[in-house]
């Protein structure tokens, strides 16, 4: 396999044919993705030198020289409905109380719930 040496300050550095042909690779993916980003700024609507550009046309730049995507983040309104079974309690009035005080739940990503209501419905012995 052919080698190319290069002299430095700190010495000689050798790089293979495989090497070579990589980083060749990848200055033709630098020159891609400049004119990418160039087309994507000349085809904006500009007015005295200002433009207004959305997150979704960023992300459509990034996605086409493979960076990641500019994230937001969002909130939902969550409907849950469970079914407990094998709690024990008193009677059927604490059973209720008991479950609502101690149903807990959680996401794991990082978001956070705050829950706004809830409420046990058809609480009978097993």
């Amino acid at each position: 396999m052919n080698t190319i040496q290069i002299d430095t300050i700190d010495g000689a550095v050798n790089y293979n044919e495989t090497e070579i042909k990589r980083f060749i690779e990848r200055a033709g993916q630098l020159v891609d993705t400049r004119y990418k980003v160039r087309d994507f700024f000349g085809e904006l609507e500009w007015s005295d030198g200002e433009t207004t550009i959305t997150r979704s046309q960023v992300n459509e730049l990034l996605k086409s020289i493979q960076c990641d995507l500019i994230r937001a983040e969002y909130k939902a309104t969550v409907t849950i409905t469970a079914y407990i079974t094998g709690y024990t309690a008193e009677d059927e009035d604490d059973a209720s109380n008991c479950i609502e005080d101690d149903i807990t739940v959680d996401i794991g990503s990082g978001g956070s719930i705050d829950i706004d209501s809830i409420e046990v419905s058809d609480v009978e012995e097993e």
